[in-house]
């Protein structure tokens, strides 16, 4: 197995102790790692360090679901949340990282929401337009921001919410630290120049293209349903604890998005069905953006966990029995989709188009490039770690050594077993892919 070697053996084992060290710490997610840094020292880090054009491919990004309700350029989509590339005297960097990771801190005025429950028993939540004695119009979250008009007959109640619209917790679809740097220098730069500086910070649509894998048109969903087991039900209630409940709350806590369905007890807009929600997690469905991260196999865990937990004993109206008839109506496919993969945040990281390492390349001769520019050279979002394709150049000896390409069962860019990436004491992981 070969490695990746970077920097002096002092700050090897410096890290290695680092590692050592840190290793009986409890895992933090990265919201709480941020959240233990003061404000203004994470501002001044994204000023120094952050970089805007990363910064507005993660906004526009649609996991982060950042640009369906903020407009950056003056246009008419700024519904639910400030237009960001509007001067205001009293939003300064400090206050940017605050509402980035705690939104409900302190909610700009003019966009605290409400709840309205109507006479039929409707429950509408958005943001108040205009309010008379005699009617309401309300811009509603869960139709991004599409008015509502209620006359005084059709309200039965209207409480004010404490919480934002815009949920806690969406730092954690980043894959590091420096993304985030990246997004809080984005929205300091087009506070500061406007409009303008938005529009040329605007990232290519192919860099956030959403496409619906190949896979997804031939699985076996019937399959994957019959697989439900104890098993697949903890491993539900894991993805949904980690991802799900921060939006949608559980039974006994609400989650931080007032909109957000509360499954023990609400109507699904999209479809109760399991299905239906399976498509809801793959296309997205309103404000809940695709979950792109997630294969087959865990969307069916996490639907299995929450018609177990929440619909059936809870919410029974909106519980569509799985019997022979329901399997035979799914669509008929092939496969279940790859396996679900761990997400390590040495190789989700956006390092950017390229990174420098020491390098070996496998092969009959000894070839190492000791100070290599490992490129990508496709185009698309993440970086080079998320490339298909790639190239390295030895700055060392001027000379390319090397290009391959995902592919003959290997998707990744590299072996990242080392001390600086993974934490893994070995000397040189190694380049996989076919090389030529």
């Amino acid at each position: 197995m070969s490695t990746v070697l970077a920097g002096s053996w002092r700050t090897l084992i410096a890290l290695w102790l680092g590692v050592v060290l840190a290793a009986p710490v409890a895992a933090q997610s990265l919201e709480d790692q941020l959240r233990s840094v003061p404000a203004s020292e994470l501002a001044g880090q994204a000023r120094e360090s952050g970089d805007p054009v990363r910064g507005a491919i993660v906004f526009h990004q649609q996991q982060m679901a950042c640009s369906k309700c903020h407009s950056v350029a003056g246009a008419a989509t700024a519904l639910l949340g400030p237009d960001l590339a509007q001067p205001d005297k009293d939003v300064t960097d400090v206050t940017l990282v605050d509402s980035v990771l705690t939104p409900s801190k302190a909610i700009r005025k003019g966009f605290e929401s409400v709840t309205v429950v109507t006479t039929e028993g409707k429950t509408l939540a958005g943001i108040v337009v205009k309010r008379t004695p005699e009617k309401l119009v309300l811009r509603d979250a869960s139709r991004l921001g599409e008015l509502v008009t209620l006359t005084k007959a059709d309200i039965d109640e209207i409480k004010d919410n404490p919480l934002s619209l815009m949920p806690a917790g969406q730092v954690n679809q980043l894959a590091s630290k420096q993304q985030f740097l990246d997004l809080i220098r984005y929205l300091i730069e087009i506070r500061e120049q406007g409009p303008s500086r938005a529009r040329e910070l605007q990232p290519s649509p192919a860099l956030l293209t959403f496409t619906i894998p190949e896979y997804e048109q031939h699985l076996d969903h019937a399959g994957l349903i019959q697989g439900w087991d104890g098993e697949s039900l903890k491993r539900g209630e894991a993805i949904y604890q980690r991802v799900c409940a921060n939006c949608h709350g559980t039974k006994d806590r609400p989650g931080s998005l007032p909109n957000s369905l509360r499954f023990a007890e609400g109507k699904f807009k999209n479809g109760s069905e399991p299905l239906a929600m399976y498509h809801t997690l793959t296309r997205g469905f309103g404000l809940m953006a695709p979950q792109t991260w997630m294969v087959p196999s865990q969307k069916y865990d996490v639907i299995h966990y929450i018609r177990e937990t929440y619909i059936q004993p809870h919410n029974p109206s909106q519980f569509v029995a799985v019997d022979e008839g329901y399997l035979a109506r799914l669509p008929k496919g092939d496969t279940r989709g790859p396996e679900p993969s761990l997400i390590e945040p040495w190789s989700a990281m956006d390092y950017g188009p390229q990174l420098t390492h020491t390098y070996e390349i496998p092969g009959a001769e000894k070839n190492f490039a000791y100070k290599g520019i490992a490129i990508r050279l496709d185009p698309g979002a993440g970086g080079v770690s998320r490339g298909r394709h790639w190239m390295i150049f030895d700055t060392d000896t001027l000379r390319m050594a090397a290009q391959w390409s995902a592919g003959a069962g290997n998707d990744k860019f590299i072996d990242w077993r080392g001390i600086q990436l993974n934490g893994e004491h070995q000397i040189h992981p190694h380049i996989v892919g076919p090389v030529t």
